[in-house]
């Protein structure tokens, strides 16, 4: 199968939808698919060969301070013909910003069959488009790449100036503008600018809608969609992980270390981490917590961390490529995490297949990935007395921790890559029918 993967981001960027993305293209090339990814160029060039995977990038530029995101604007002559020269049997939209939306409506106009996946849950991110964020152009940029808010974009107009700019004269990329006014026309006037969750679900059934197929990483996004009217059909198929690179546990004595791992940005409320640290400290004061992941919120963390006085307590180790993670998850007696946006969360799965229990909110698909009290203990959003206690209660009870890391592991197992990128060919496969019928 000839496959062509458009996405915003990608290597050498690193979160959740590269790591999806580079995962099931190596897979997929090993098992004799040929695969094309369009994508930014970036600053740094970087060797990425795998058999039967191409890459085309296009010329992009900077949008924010963080210099490792690009936003690219192909035209659509320029996609059409690259799709022309591939000939791909199917085409899979990651992520509908400039790149995703243009190759959506490529494959449209060539007729192509049309996967899509919604990585993360849109209306989650209304609290932080208020206007004075969305002109803080670095938060912005950064929480476009890894939330897809992009109905921001299409109601205040600017969408229509990057249409402008990747037009390529002769009316092509009509639809994508068709887009914006699907989703505008949908709201009152005095509406227009007011980012809500009404909003967020309409754009996200005008775009969605438009694929023959799509996917979420979790069954929970999976209802989400089919209740709020995105009615192609919608299937589950996890991101899956390599349980081949992380390393389990082989002793649960207490090794008084915490971890949260993952991209630093202000969404992910790993200030809310720290402040439930700073409680636990208080009665486990022998306990350090290590901050794996970098991003646009470390320094405000690191001024959180010296402004509740436990800077001593917390090292800010920066990236750490997956190997070398999935060989220290081990050396750690929980990890915790925040987030209320994890629409499944690699890093959940790869501590869980190390064996550590995991402390977290009950929010979107965390409960469906460790469990109401399975592999992890979970309170309510920003309940913040409620995660420190629930840390006391983890990092006390050695029994407690043996037993959840064991769950996790067995539970890890329905994630296997090799299984996940099997049912991907599967899911290609009807899209393929789809369009052909």
């Amino acid at each position: 199968m000839r496959i062509a993967i458009f996405t915003d981001t990608y290597l050498p960027e690193v979160n959740g939808v590269v790591t999806s993305i580079d995962s099931h293209t190596r897979l997929l090339g090993a098992r004799g698919h040929q695969v094309l990814i369009i994508c930014p160029k970036y600053r740094k060039p970087i060797l990425h060969v795998v058999p039967h995977v191409q890459i085309k990038r296009y010329r992009s530029f900077s949008v924010s301070s963080n210099r490792a995101t690009r936003l690219a604007l192909p035209s659509m002559a320029s996609v059409a013909a690259t799709l022309r020269r591939f000939d791909p049997d199917v085409v899979h939209v990651h992520t509908p910003l400039s790149v995703g939306v243009v190759g959506l409506a490529t494959a449209r106009m060539m007729r192509l069959p049309i996967v899509e996946t919604y990585h993360t849950y849109i209306p989650d991110f209304m609290q932080y488009l208020e206007p004075h964020r969305l002109l803080r152009l670095d938060s912005l940029q950064d929480r476009i790449v890894d939330s897809m808010v992009y109905e921001r974009m299409f109601s205040s107009g600017m969408f229509h100036g990057l249409a402008d700019l990747i037009r390529d004269g002769r009316g092509a990329v009509d639809e994508v503008a068709a887009v914006a006014e699907d989703v505008k026309a949908d709201l009152p006037p005095d509406e227009r600018m007011e980012v809500s969750a009404r909003f967020a679900w309409q754009f996200t059934r005008t775009v969605y809608n438009r694929a023959n197929v799509v996917i979420t990483p979790s069954v929970t996004l999976q209802k989400e969609l089919r209740a709020h009217g995105v009615t192609v059909p919608v299937e589950y198929l996890s991101n899956g992980i390599d349980t081949s690179i992380v390393t389990p546990k082989d002793t649960y004595a207490p090794t008084k270390q915490l971890l949260h791992a993952g991209r630093l940005g202000h969404e992910k409320n790993v200030d809310q981490v720290l402040q439930a640290f700073a409680l636990l400290l208080e009665r486990e004061p022998d306990y350090t917590l290590d901050i794996v992941g970098d991003g646009p919120a470390r320094e405000h963390l690191e001024r959180v961390a010296a402004r509740l006085g436990i800077g001593a307590k917390v090292k800010m180790r920066g990236f750490v490529d997956r190997a070398a993670l999935g060989r220290i998850y081990r050396s750690y007696d929980a990890f915790v995490t925040a987030s209320t946006i994890e629409t499944q969360g690699i890093v959940l799965l790869e501590a869980m297949s190390a064996g550590l229990p995991i402390v977290a909110v009950r929010a979107l698909a965390v409960p469906e990935i460790v469990g109401e009290g399975r592999a992890g203990l979970l309170v309510e959003p920003g309940d913040i007395p409620g995660l420190a206690d629930a840390l006391v209660r983890v990092v006390g009870d050695q029994a407690l921790r043996e037993e959840m890391g064991a769950a996790g592991r067995e539970d890890v197992h329905e994630h296997a890559l090799s299984e996940i990128v099997v049912r991907l060919e599967e899911l290609y496969g009807v899209a393929v029918a789809s369009r052909a019928g």
